[in-house]
């Protein structure tokens, strides 16, 4: 009797202690599949953190029937070169006003990217890149953003810029945002600085009429279309002087 009762207890015993490395198997598992969606997120995000660590922006003029803003006051989803790292489908503000790039955060918050970190952005078919006086462009242009609108042999980029005036109306301050468009010709390793149909002929002389007949072909009116016009004589200029 005292045998078959020792031989119960170990029975018991070893019962216990399988169950229990079973229940710390479980719980170990239990962590592992509880910390791989947190791996995951972590792994996903450790790039985007680099990109929503700036200051928040403080949208000023927001009741004002104008705005600062490149094309649209509503977020544009954009692709962003930040630090050298790509980020796709980013809601994107660019106030051109202040020259600066605005990203949603994920708490809806307006967030100010670190001017001197992005390479470029393009939004709604339109690549901006970060230029400096001096290296990438002439000593006298300002450093900033630069809408990239041909880039063959021949280069054309162009400055958008607006300027904050203010009217009485009503006794009321009201504010607005006129545009301004600065276009600027790489030719012979300098930039020349082109606005009237004159200035863009006279850049390239030698086809003068070549220019014109491709104008006027193509119905595209210089005043109406400006930069339209000047790419399309820039890409023509390419293509006339090819060696």
């Amino acid at each position: 009797m005292r045998i078959f009762t020792i031989v119960l207890l170990c029975a018991a015993f070893l019962s216990a202690e399988s169950y229990g490395q079973g229940a710390s198997a479980a719980a170990s598992s239990a962590r592992d599949v509880a910390a791989y969606p947190v791996s995951l997120y972590k792994e996903a995000t450790a790039q985007s953190q680099n990109l929503y660590n700036g200051r928040q922006y403080y949208v000023y003029d927001a009741r004002m029937e104008e705005h600062q803003f490149f094309e649209q006051r509503r977020w544009q989803k954009a692709m962003v070169l930040y630090d050298g790292q790509q980020f796709d489908s980013i809601p994107l503000l660019y106030d051109i006003f202040k020259d600066e790039v605005v990203i949603r955060h994920f708490n809806g918050d307006h967030i100010l990217l670190q001017t001197v970190k992005v390479d470029s952005f393009v939004v709604n078919d339109h690549h901006f890149a970060r230029l400096e006086a001096g290296k990438d462009i002439n000593p006298q242009m300002r450093t900033g953003f630069y809408d990239i609108l041909y880039n063959g042999r021949s280069r054309l980029i162009a400055r958008r810029s607006k300027q904050r005036q203010e009217k009485i109306v009503d006794k009321a301050v009201i504010a607005y945002y006129p545009q301004k468009n600065f276009f600027y010709v790489l030719k012979d390793g300098r930039y020349h600085s082109v606005h009237t149909k004159k200035s863009a002929l006279n850049l390239f002389p030698t086809y003068k009429r070549e220019f014109r007949k491709v104008l006027r072909d193509n119905k595209i009116k210089f005043r109406k279309n400006r930069e339209v016009a000047i790419a399309r004589i820039v890409a023509t200029y390419d293509e006339l002087a090819k060696p």
